[in-house]
């Protein structure tokens, strides 16, 4: 169970509105009563300095953290920027969400944007890393192998006790798409959602092949473009984030990813 609205208006009285509209759209994706880990990926790269300077990004982070207390009742997010590289930063939390965006960055140079290591960063850091596949292993679409579940007993073989939902946005496309391609396919076999949005007057066509790429063991992601975080309604963002988050989780259960 996530946190109550009492306890969101005791501890954080300026997510409360946010709380309710996310606690609705939760009810109307059939998600009520769903465990979930949530993370926020930030694109931290130059040209998203406006975006961050206007306050959007934290805005968005607010409302990341408001659609994750139905899914934790711990009430935090696990925030991650990249650049040219990926870095986690930290939990934001209920009780110290207030500015914490310009808190976490502080001192953090913006770069180029490296989506693989976020990809690779995020899934270390939930504990999913399978071991490493032999050289020999066949490859194919792109250089790279089908994506397979790690061996039998190891560690990350094991059903996760719960999901992790992963926000992840952009303005542009990646340094390496061969590399992001790549990436993305690893962490197939970990059960984490990748939720790409993306800022801007059009739509990115390299987010819509990562949505579609055939060699993951399971669809991991959906793409949404959302223009401006600002200029769109919570209720249609909150609609466009669970955005086939429920059929992936009745898929990644059936394929014993999470229990």
């Amino acid at each position: 169970m996530g946190l109550s609205l009492d306890k969101i208006s005791a501890q954080a009285p300026g997510l409360l509105s946010l709380a309710k509209t996310a606690i609705e759209v939760v009810d109307l994706s059939g998600l009520n009563g769903q465990k979930a880990k949530v993370a926020i990926a930030l694109d931290y790269s130059g040209s998203m300095q406006d975006v961050y300077r206007s306050g959007a990004m934290q805005r968005l982070v607010e409302k990341t953290l408001a659609l994750a207390t139905q899914f934790d009742d711990d009430g935090s997010i696990d925030f991650f920027v990249f650049d040219s590289t990926a870095a986690y930063l930290g939990e934001i939390s209920v009780n110290d969400f207030a500015g914490s965006v310009d808190r976490l960055t502080k001192g953090r140079r913006m770069g180029s944007t490296n989506y693989s290591d976020a990809f690779l960063t995020i899934r270390n850091h939930f504990g999913f890393a399978p071991a490493a596949p032999p050289a020999s292993a066949k490859r194919g679409f792109f250089g790279l192998r089908k994506a397979q579940p790690a061996e039998s007993g190891s560690e990350a073989s094991k059903p996760a006790d719960v999901p992790v939902y992963a926000l992840f946005l952009t303005d542009g496309s990646p340094d390496n798409k061969k590399a992001a391609i790549q990436a993305l396919t690893e962490v197939s076999t970990a059960p984490i959602f990748w939720k790409f949005l993306s800022i801007g007057k059009q739509p990115m066509e390299f987010l819509e092949q990562l949505d579609t790429l055939e060699e993951r063991f399971v669809d991991n992601a959906n793409y949404e473009p959302i223009g401006d975080v600002d200029a769109i309604g919570d209720s249609a963002l909150f609609e466009k984030m669970l955005q086939e988050f429920p059929d992936w989780i009745t898929q990644v259960r059936s394929l014993g990813l999470i229990k």
